[in-house]
């Protein structure tokens, strides 16, 4: 089997779009979305109507907790006081482009989906298994890993959040990282995305990066107010957070500013 794993839409309609054609183009059997709908871009009710109509399994991002609830911020950080400026615009504008519908199907995701796959189990979630806004760094020790898998007791964990692309085998748990298929990083635009091979015990990772009309959508972002360098700009630690951590307790201390 086949799985695409995608996250961190962030509300940018043609790398969507992109990724789903790629996704067909190779053939997958299925497709799951690990959060952040909306935020950042500038199509956020296009991108909720796409994955309506596909109806593709999808948790809720932290951003998407905070658009369908109004919140002022979403519970992460940013690197500038510029930053969370715009991170905050981006925030409000979001969630007055929302419609009624959209916002209350944002805010009947779950945090996480338990998926059956070849006889095994994947876990689909944000941040972690307990938080939408903590981050699983690529860099995290082995024992942060292991201890979600012994937690869960999965064979497959899939998320977003970090916008990073990567595969971590744990004892015989795999986690995966998707990347992000809304925000490139400063020199590459492209859409970023996961695809999982399952074929008896064996799990295959790869990962696949897409072209798309990355103008077009700069376009609709000035045409909004907002700024463009929201789909540029990566997520951050938080400062109190050790990449060293061993519990999932040391998770990003209470609502900082809008981020990832």
């Amino acid at each position: 089997m086949r799985i695409a794993l995608l996250a961190d839409l962030h509300a940018n309609l043609p790398a969507l779009r992109a990724v789903l054609n790629d996704v067909t183009n190779i053939g997958c059997d299925a497709v799951w979305c690990a959060g952040d709908v909306v935020g950042r871009g500038p199509h956020p009710n296009e991108v909720i109507e796409e994955l309506r109509r596909l109806e593709l399994p999808t948790v809720q991002g932290n951003w998407d907790e905070a658009c369908s609830m109004n919140r002022e911020q979403t519970g992460s950080i940013w690197t500038t006081p510029d930053a969370e400026a715009q991170g905050h615009a981006s925030l409000a504008w979001t969630c007055q482009q929302l419609t009624d519908e959209n916002r209350s199907w944002l805010r009947n995701l779950p945090a996480t989906m338990r998926l059956e796959i070849e006889g095994r189990t994947a876990l689909l979630f944000h941040g972690t298994p307990l938080k939408q806004t903590e981050y699983l760094w690529e860099d995290r020790p082995s024992r942060y890993f292991s201890r979600i898998a012994s937690d869960e007791g999965d064979d497959l964990f899939c998320f977003g959040h970090t916008h990073q692309s990567f595969h971590r085998r744990v004892g015989q748990s795999h986690f995966v990282a998707a990347g992000s298929v809304g925000c490139g990083a400063a020199d590459d635009a492209r859409a970023r995305y996961a695809v999982i091979y399952v074929s008896g015990a064996d799990t295959v990772v790869g990962f696949r990066s897409v072209e798309y009309d990355h103008l077009s959508v700069v376009r609709d972002l000035t045409a909004t107010g907002l700024s463009t360098e929201l789909l540029r700009t990566p997520p951050v630690p938080h400062p109190l957070v050790d990449a060293g951590a061993t519990g999932l307790e040391l998770a990003e201390p209470g609502p900082a500013a809008a981020g990832a």
